[in-house]
């Protein structure tokens, strides 16, 4: 009987289970050296997030003895000038903003700022609980808001607890996408 020659077939199947084995490895730790080869190098490039207002660029600050009365120290929702019927839809709508993120309630506060005079009634802050009226009896207050957004075309506007004004949002704002904006600055920059 002829003898055969030793078939290769087990010495394939090693390479094969070894290939595998290389490719398993390639695929799991491929991410990892990626990532950390990325932050080695120093890219630190993170997507913007897409804000529905307009961010003011440069922000204005506050004289320290404006914002200093508007609730230092906690993101403020201002809403400036006379309430007609425009801007009671918007404090309404902060309002709900404002309900919908119990977890940043002690961050944010809501603030109306208007000329003397011209104060809500006992009914309208009756149905706005944590609104803090701020009346600019020296007319210092409102001319250095409106630098930051003109009156006639902005419902309200987002100032940091260093008395920056930062985000503007026109009448027609969507409260769904400012909601979402809010919530996202103050996931951000709010300590848990």
């Amino acid at each position: 009987m002829p003898i055969s020659a030793p078939s290769d077939a087990p010495q394939r199947s090693r390479w094969r289970g070894r290939w595998a084995l290389i490719g398993l490895a390639a695929l799991f730790f491929g991410p990892l050296l990626f990532t950390w080869g990325y932050y080695s190098a120093g890219f630190t490039w993170r997507p913007a997030p897409k804000l529905s207002g307009s961010l003011i660029d440069p922000p204005v600050q506050l004289a320290p003895q404006d914002a200093a009365r508007l609730v230092p120290g906690r993101w403020k929702v201002v809403v400036v000038g006379v309430c007609d019927e425009a801007c009671w839809g918007t404090l309404v709508d902060l309002r709900q903003i404002w309900r919908s993120l119990p977890r940043f309630q002690d961050a944010l506060v809501r603030v109306y700022v208007h000329p003397p005079g011209q104060a809500l009634s006992s009914e309208q802050m009756a149905e706005q609980p944590g609104l803090i009226e701020v009346e600019d009896g020296q007319g210092r207050l409102l001319p250095a808001l409106a630098l930051a957004a003109p009156p006639q075309s902005t419902a309200f506007m987002l100032v940091d607890p260093h008395g920056f004004a930062m985000l503007r949002y026109g009448k027609d704002f969507d409260r769904r996408a400012a909601r979402k904006d809010i919530d996202h600055l103050l996931r951000r920059f709010v300590p848990n």
